[in-house]
């Protein structure tokens, strides 16, 4: 439980986040790549055991785990936030949520989904839900 609140605030900021905001860029601690606005993200490769695919299904499903489909959608984040506390358990679930907070949209959708796939799963709700579908 001693990630519960920081987890909470991540999601919560990370989940937030709008188009407007601007990527990361070499300054603030992302690299980009020449002439663009991309952001280049190292995502950790976590060994994918039992507990980690635990986290990665809890954090695709947790839209409708926490009971967050059920209310309008502008006030799903801060429940879908504190619900992620208790439920992402491994050190590399944390780690993989601190790496994908500063993508916004498509990218962070994908980086979800690709972690998702990597880990055995066929489909990712929060990936889709990132998207807007």
């Amino acid at each position: 439980m001693k990630w519960a609140p920081a987890i909470a605030c991540l999601v919560l900021a990370a989940c937030q986040a709008d188009s407007t905001q601007t990527p990361p860029t070499a300054s603030s601690g992302g690299s980009t790549a020449q002439g663009s606005n991309t952001a280049v993200i190292s995502l950790p490769k976590a060994q994918v055991t039992d507990e980690y695919r635990t986290d990665i299904t809890s954090l695709c499903d947790c839209v409708h785990e926490s009971g967050a489909d059920q209310m309008p959608k502008n006030e799903r984040w801060p429940v879908i936030a504190m619900w992620l506390g208790p439920h992402i358990t491994t050190d590399a679930g944390h780690e993989f949520l601190v790496a994908i907070q500063p993508l916004q949209g498509e990218a962070k959708a994908l980086a979800l989904e690709t972690e998702a796939r990597r880990v055995g799963l066929a489909k990712c709700d929060l990936a889709n839900e990132w998207r807007g579908e």
